[in-house]
């Protein structure tokens, strides 16, 4: 792999922390080291805490291939949720390792709203359990009349003020044209903190980062509600980039 040069990092990221710990790669479409002016993959690396490194594939200027995370630097171990994506940039499936072997719910997912169609159980690398979700009865006779989903305080209107003050359009999107929608998901806890933002619909490297950040820097949500209590809810948040 090829690492690159400075003044090409700058075409790639508005603003890079002197701190972070991060890495990019570039290849030609036969995934061999390219130089930036035939580049066709990108590969972006960072560390997410003390025991992860997460690799993002991209198409050089499109949308996410996958993601990997491992427990060191070098991905030689695998280790936490992998994510794949189809050819528009969709999340089509996830799946779970834990010290290098498949522990857990490989799922194929299908839509925006990533609804589940089949899940393979995995221990220690053994597939133990195939499920077509697709095809179970779902349980719909629990309801409570007071569920609330969970929101940005203010609603959608506060949700685009806050937007239009602080969203900066990047440059290397915005020098190649490149507009969409970027779709969020992430968790919001009984308290109203975000945790986990991961790309549900990719459009280019650059703008994924500035979406993952409005969701990291949004400060804390209206939990949602259900059965007198507030509880963690799971969301999925669109983001639009338009060029004037």
């Amino acid at each position: 792999m090829k690492i690159l040069p400075l003044f090409s990092l700058m075409l790639l990221v508005l603003t890079v922390s002197a701190q972070e710990k991060e890495s990019f790669y570039v290849f030609d479409s036969e995934w061999k080291p390219a130089k930036i002016e035939s580049a066709h993959f990108l590969l972006h690396t960072h560390q997410v805490n003390d025991t992860c490194w997460q690799w993002d594939y991209y198409n050089f200027a499109g949308p996410l291939i996958q993601t990997e995370r491992f427990l060191d630097k070098d991905g030689t171990k695998k280790n936490g949720v992998c994510n794949h994506y189809n050819e528009k940039g969709v999340l089509d499936s996830t799946s779970m390792y834990r010290n290098g072997k498949r522990n857990g719910d490989f799922m194929k997912l299908s839509g925006d709203s990533l609804t589940i169609k089949m899940k393979y159980v995995y221990r220690d690398d053994t597939l133990k359990e195939v499920v077509d979700v697709s095809k179970e009865k779902k349980d719909t006779s629990v309801t409570y009349p007071d569920e609330r989903e969970s929101e940005y305080p203010g609603k959608a209107g506060q949700w685009m003020k806050y937007l239009n003050k602080n969203i900066q359009y990047p440059d290397r999107a915005f020098k190649a044209n490149i507009e969409g929608m970027v779709r969020v998901a992430f968790i919001v806890d009984k308290e109203g903190k975000v945790f986990d933002p991961y790309i549900a619909r990719s459009v280019e490297y650059s703008l994924d980062e500035e979406s993952l950040r409005m969701v990291r820097e949004s400060g804390k949500w209206v939990p949602a509600f259900q059965n007198g209590k507030f509880v963690k809810s799971y969301k999925i948040q669109p983001i639009h980039f338009r060029l004037k």
